[in-house]
């Protein structure tokens, strides 16, 4: 059950990590509302959720060194691989700690029984993930499956050109119109009971949002938020996100219409807001809050797009790369919990096996007396001083301690630089 109690720690991890990235984005969002546009925001929240989607994203946002602390670097106390652990890699039962923002460290124990339950608990967790996504897909495929594949005559009727990448069908009684993505081709699917004019521009609606990918980045925020659903936050950013999305495509439909359009626009926007959304991974043509979606048309203003291509939006893609430079980048690659440390020294019998070397070296260590720990990566360096106030040093790795190698022990000429040390005592004393 070892490796199924891992999966689940990976991913209380991951949702962690990602719940405080989507956190600070919610508490930054009066600013983003003032000076992004929503298809910023929407760039922006993207690169938050693809972390949540795979957990591999999250170690390649640590591999870019920067020089300046940023959120996950001050948030991160204990990494591996570029992977933050809040939760310990459980190896075996025993006493370890959970790693807290911080570097606040929380001591706890884990039973074999605990073990057996996190696995039991993966299983449940992975299991009712798959069949809650196969239902939905499946409902969704099966709603798009009983309508008729648009013709040619039916393209011309909504003065739009037929594209071949793309599907269109038009369904009886369906709830709303909506997109089905695909590996070849997407699907977009419209209520055959809507008006000729309403048909055209929801199609014109959903066109936009295949065209910019939305289905995509929509298949991956519900697959993180489908392994985090226990996760609040990332229930508000799924909220806000959606709006954004929703909020951009608005936009870019406005552009290729003219005033009176989209005078119909804003009106198909309230005919249809009251219908209930289709979920599954899609978009969908009346779901986040329509009333802010007309207001957002009713003030929309051409030169909005087209006339403001240079100082104020080059200053808003600055602000998306800084936040996320800032807010998701910079995570350690390797960081050790000075507590997990000790208490290996002491498990591992190290701290005798160091007194046995210094008596061999007629040096005598003090027990109680100041130990300092230095990081680098897995490297650890630790100096201390024998009775005599001679200063030694003692390396080894993160991964060597935890084999019960003892670190290797050598005499200092002078007093080393101690800046930047954890400190710690002889012996855990």
């Amino acid at each position: 059950m070892t490796i199924f109690a891992w999966f689940f720690i990976l991913c209380v991890n991951c949702g962690l990590m990602v719940g405080m990235v989507m956190g600070a984005l919610l508490l930054l969002r009066p600013i983003t509302l003032r000076l992004l546009t929503p298809g910023q925001r929407t760039f922006l929240w993207g690169a938050g959720w693809i972390m949540g989607f795979m957990p591999t994203w999250v170690q390649i946002y640590s591999m870019i060194p920067l020089a300046f602390p940023t959120l996950p670097d001050l948030a991160v106390s204990r990494a591996e691989n570029g992977f933050p652990l809040f939760l310990p890699i459980i190896r075996e039962a025993g006493d370890c700690h959970l790693a807290l923002p911080g570097g606040l460290a929380v001591p706890i124990s884990v039973s074999d029984a605990a073990i057996t339950v996190m696995g039991v608990l993966s299983l449940l967790y992975l299991a009712g993930i798959l069949v809650a996504a196969m239902g939905a897909d499946m409902r969704v495929r099966r709603l798009a499956r009983s309508g008729e594949e648009m013709d040619k005559a039916q393209y011309d009727s909504l003065g739009v050109k037929k594209d071949y990448d793309i599907i269109v069908r038009l369904c009886p009684d369906l709830p709303t119109s909506f997109v089905v993505r695909g590996l070849g081709k997407h699907e977009i699917v419209l209520q055959q009971e809507l008006s000729r004019e309403q048909m055209r521009l929801v199609f014109l609606h959903e066109w936009e949002h295949v065209n910019c990918h939305d289905p995509w980045l929509q298949g991956i925020m519900t697959t993180a938020l489908s392994f985090y659903f226990w996760n609040p936050i990332l229930w508000a950013a799924y909220y806000f996100t959606r709006r954004d999305m929703e909020l951009a495509c608005d936009r870019r439909v406005l552009r290729r219409l003219g005033e009176e359009e989209r005078r119909a626009y804003a009106r198909t926007l309230v005919d249809l807001a009251s219908d209930k959304p289709v979920f599954g991974g899609i978009t969908t043509f009346g779901e986040c809050d329509a009333a802010l979606r007309v207001k957002a048309v009713t003030q929309w203003e051409p030169e909005d797009e087209d006339e403001e291509p240079g100082p104020k939006r080059i200053f808003g893609w600055m602000v998306v790369i800084a936040l996320i430079v800032v807010l998701m980048l910079g995570s350690p690659r390797d960081r050790v919990l000075p507590q997990d440390v000790w208490m290996d020294l002491d498990r591992t019998g190290a701290w005798t096996a160091m007194e046995q070397e210094l008596s061999r070296e007629e040096a005598v260590p003090v027990p109680g007396a100041p130990v300092w720990l230095e990081q680098d990566g897995t490297l650890l360096t630790f100096y201390f001083q024998d009775s005599a106030g001679g200063w030694w040093t003692a390396e080894t790795y993160d991964s060597s301690l935890h084999r019960g190698m003892a670190p290797r022990l050598s005499r200092n000429r002078g007093t080393p630089d101690l800046s930047g040390c954890v400190q710690g005592t002889w012996n855990g004393v």
